[in-house]
């Protein structure tokens, strides 16, 4: 697919705020970026918005639109300017999500789930094996979002359970798990929210086995 200079007034509606966050993670360089839109097939509504570091050429993260709404985002793609891995993908769809990269082989090393009525809360976390790609870790938080409620550790060559762990251990910060805020991203309206989570507390209520998911 082909890619497009994108127009000022699309540019500057996603990318005034997005690019103070980029100089977090890279406050030693002086940032100029340079932005490209990918179009649909119908040529009106926006894929994609790639954007590259304007001196090296580095592409520095990718902003997915929603299919039906090019104003919403889907998801986005934060790389490594010097290897150019992949680092970080955050997911809008149903629930908010965050999966992490490791830097040298660019492959995914744990995923965070916030909750789908409050994003600001953890619902659980995924850690992966690098080599095999399966879950290793998986922890379990409780309401509150801050307090893990089951540690379960998985053999990754058997896929059983090694180690099931009740635990009241509370986790100081979310901030510990270097997650970034995006201000100008519209949450889900509270109806969609509110539907979905009746369709989990369902599939919970009737002991539904997720080992396999």
């Amino acid at each position: 697919m082909a890619l497009l200079q994108s127009n000022p007034k699309a540019v500057s509606e996603t990318n005034t705020k997005d690019s103070l966050n980029i100089q977090v993670l890279y406050p030693h360089l002086e940032h100029k970026t340079r932005e490209e839109v990918v179009f649909r097939k119908n040529g009106k509504s926006i894929d994609k918005l790639i954007e590259f570091d304007a001196h090296t050429g580095a592409r520095i993260k990718t902003t997915h639109y929603d299919y039906f709404n090019d104003k919403k985002i889907r998801s986005i793609d934060e790389y490594d300017r010097e290897t150019g891995n992949k680092v970080r993908t955050i997911n809008y769809v149903l629930y908010k999500s965050i999966d992490e990269y490791d830097i040298k082989t660019g492959k995914k090393i744990r995923t965070i789930n916030f909750n789908i009525k409050d994003e600001n809360k953890i619902s659980s976390i995924q850690e992966y094996d690098i080599e095999t790609g399966k879950i290793v870790t998986l922890l379990i938080y409780k309401r509150d979002g801050k307090t893990v409620g089951i540690i379960k550790n998985i053999d990754p060559k058997t896929d059983k359970i090694t180690n099931w762990v009740n635990k009241d251990d509370k986790i100081n910060s979310i901030n510990n798990f270097s997650t970034r805020n995006y201000e100008n991203i519209k949450p889900m309206d509270v109806s969609s929210k509110e539907d979905i989570a009746k369709l989990i507390d369902n599939l919970y209520s009737n002991n539904m086995n997720f080992e396999n998911i």
